[in-house]
């Protein structure tokens, strides 16, 4: 209909009847709303359902199809007491296994005084197929798609073959994953521990590292196959930095080449693909302490926490930049290139050095999966996200929990000094 369906109007509904645009796999006109029957509640969950495990879509209620699977009269009706958008997402909630995602509700006035539509956008689901069944019904449902301009059930061997076609893309992302940061981590390597003119390497000056990849279930597409599409890349991934909450993730120029990717190097060192997916590291500064010059250097926790929150941020900005949609798979490793036996202190304050733990880097890496429209709406998803993989990282180091980051998305302000309160740039 030429527009996005957040910004439909009735105007556009209006022009569609005009047009006769038909229904499709991706487009449902229903006359009339849903009642609040148990039957009525199962037909809303099967036409959202049936668009989830096929392509997704948008699903209209308030326009008649004159059955004849195109738009073919406006029919806006009176809002029903008790049955608006918590109604709707209740049902959806409690008749759909699993949960559909993101589903997008929205009610639309009418010119016709007091009448309303109501437009249901379907993402297409990572997690399907998803099954109808009545709440504390698991052994009666079934499972939905869209077939043409009607909606389907599934035999039992097509939905075996939905759940394998599941498992194989959840193995397939885990494998995208792993490739993509033993890759990144060999780019990071060759930088880091490169020869310098003034002599010795990088590592010198930046020996540990925290590294974060990230794969969208949905893959994007992004052109990057010659230099004037990779300068613009890298030029539109800085401007997404500086919409995180520090400006540190911003990359160095020039970009460099890559494979369907564009890479870069320095502080960040990383690399941007085609398909949404990005590895990219920063350095963490570990220091001396000045008070015991015999005890292990020190690394400031409180670094690792919002640096991370950063590369959170940066990795769904790419990712949504792209076309990439679904969940975003993260795994965030430390690396050290002196020696990664050599313990270090984790520190919280400048005053309590002497209580922070003492060991090596974590060697493994620490995995999560978050949705990616969530992370991009809302900067407390991605400190959230960030402190799932931050606390695995420090749980390996022997400490219990983030200092600053709480598992409900805020960031402890209070706990930090004037340097890094500074460097909050977006919170």
């Amino acid at each position: 209909m030429g527009r996005h369906p957040d910004d439909l109007t009735e105007d556009d509904l209006r022009r569609a009847v005009d047009n006769q645009i038909p229904e499709g796999v991706d487009l449902d006109w229903k006359k009339d709303f849903y009642q609040g029957t148990d039957a009525g509640k199962k037909e809303l969950a099967k036409d959202v359902a049936a668009m989830a495990n096929t392509v997704g879509g948008l699903l209209v209620v308030g326009v008649d199809d004159g059955k004849r699977d195109h738009a073919h009269a406006l029919a806006p009706f009176e809002p029903v007491a008790g049955r608006g958008e918590e109604w709707i997402r209740s049902v959806l909630a409690n008749w759909i296994q699993p949960v559909i995602p993101n589903v997008g509700v929205r009610s639309l006035q009418s010119a016709a005084e007091g009448k309303i539509y109501w437009l249901l956008t379907v993402p297409p689901s990572t997690q399907a197929p998803h099954a109808v069944a009545a709440p504390g019904n698991d052994y009666n449902f079934r499972v939905h798609v869209r077939h043409g301009t009607t909606t389907r059930t599934l035999a039992e061997s097509e939905i075996a073959q939905r759940y394998r076609d599941r498992f194989h893309a959840a193995a397939t992302d885990a494998d995208r994953v792993h490739d993509l940061a033993v890759a990144g981590t060999d780019h990071l390597t060759a930088y880091a521990t490169a020869r310098v003119p003034a002599g010795g390497s990088r590592a010198a000056w930046y020996p540990v590292w925290v590294s974060l990849t990230a794969v969208p279930a949905v893959r994007g597409d992004y052109p990057l196959t010659t230099q004037h599409e990779r300068d613009a890349a890298l030029d539109r991934f800085a401007k997404l930095a500086y919409l995180a909450i520090t400006h540190h993730m911003k990359p160095d120029h020039p970009a460099l080449v890559g494979r369907r990717q564009v890479r870069f190097e320095g502080s960040p060192t990383g690399q941007l693909h085609q398909d949404g997916s990005s590895y990219a590291a920063l350095p963490l500064n570990i220091e001396k302490n000045p008070r015991e010059p015999g005890d292990p250097k020190q690394l400031d926790q409180r670094e690792l926490e919002l640096e991370l929150v950063a590369q959170v941020q940066t990795a769904a900005a790419w990712a949504a930049e792209t076309g990439g949609a679904g969940d975003l798979m993260l795994s965030a490793a430390l690396h050290r290139f002196d020696d990664d036996l050599i313990p270090l202190r984790l520190v919280v304050s400048e005053s309590a050095f002497q209580h922070g733990t003492v060991g090596p880097i974590s060697r493994t890496p620490a995995q999560t999966t978050a949705n990616l429209t969530a992370l991009i709406a809302d900067k407390r998803e991605a400190v959230s996200t960030a402190y799932s993989l931050v606390a695995d990282l420090l749980a390996d180091m022997g400490t219990h929990q983030p200092h600053v980051l709480t598992p409900e998305g805020d960031i402890r302000v209070d706990r930090l000094d004037g340097p890094d309160r500074s460097a909050l740039t977006g919170w």
